[in-house]
């Protein structure tokens, strides 16, 4: 029967990005849950006569958006919309940990980095959970209020705190090298890219599916964007806002194919 003429989109499009200098593909989102464009343009009216009514429009400021919304967080699109490369490699991130002091001593989980000066800080902790007093590190004989360190164990002043006292320590400790860091810089900004769309879409008259292929030439990443954390609800969704852009030849936005898979010529 070959391409339907009236049709319903059934599913939500595949997303792929290609970069614009190699035209080689870069990403491909297969989660998204939604995936949408939107046109854009302005009319201008020549108005007069008697009530000013309008005469004649003119039509420009032809534009679109994308609007991808994608279930899941994929770090070469961070890293395509912050402008930096996802940094991969051991790293120093801070622990918050509560311990119980036991005999003076109180004993870390982890190994801390760069323990020249102490830990980031040391607190009693009230029985609310806030912080109080603070313990300070002292390099030479532990005295009141003071702690040492030694590898992962504190030792604190003999008369300061009770067996089962509750402290909170504050320190850094080095990952794994397979850690992930990303970065978002004050000099660094999303990138412009080719984006293909692919989705199904149904057609009317046999109820038979067919491919639909949108390829928008020139899309800027918009440096809009944000990552939300929530204590009940759906989990964070990842929206990927994209502006269209005029190609550097020719004046096609983005086109939209539909056509039978199975019609495509195989020798």
């Amino acid at each position: 029967m070959g391409a339907p003429n009236v049709w319903a989109i059934k599913e939500v499009a595949l997303a792929t990005f290609y970069d614009l200098k190699t035209e080689k593909a870069k990403v491909q989102l297969r989660n998204l849950k939604t995936a949408g464009i939107e046109n854009s343009g302005e009319t201008k009216y020549a108005q007069g006569g008697r009530g000013n009514t309008k005469v004649v429009g003119f039509s420009g400021n032809r534009g679109g958006k994308v609007t991808l919304q994608d279930c899941v967080f994929t770090n070469e699109v961070i890293a395509m919309m912050t402008g930096n490369d996802i940094k991969t490699g051991a790293t120093n991130v801070i622990q918050r940990q509560e311990l119980k002091v036991v005999a003076n001593k109180a004993t870390l989980d982890y190994t801390p980095v760069n323990v020249t000066n102490g830990l980031i800080s040391v607190y009693k902790l009230n029985e609310d959970g806030t912080h109080g007093d603070e313990i300070t590190f002292t390099k030479g004989t532990v005295a009141t209020t003071n702690y040492t360190l030694a590898a992962k164990v504190l030792s604190f002043f003999a008369s300061d705190l009770e067996d089962g006292s509750d402290i909170v320590a504050y320190y850094n400790v080095a990952t794994d090298s397979t850690a992930k860091t990303i970065t978002v810089s004050t000099d660094k900004f999303a990138g412009s890219y080719k984006v293909v769309l692919d989705c199904l879409v149904r057609n009317t008259v046999n109820e038979e599916d067919y491919a639909a292929q949108i390829v928008i030439n020139k899309a800027k990443m918009e440096d809009n964007w944000k990552i939300d954390t929530s204590a009940d609800g759906d989990p964070s969704v990842f929206d990927i806002p994209l502006e269209m852009l005029k190609p550097a030849k020719g004046n096609e936005m983005y086109t939209m194919t539909i056509y039978d898979e199975a019609l495509i010529p195989n020798p």
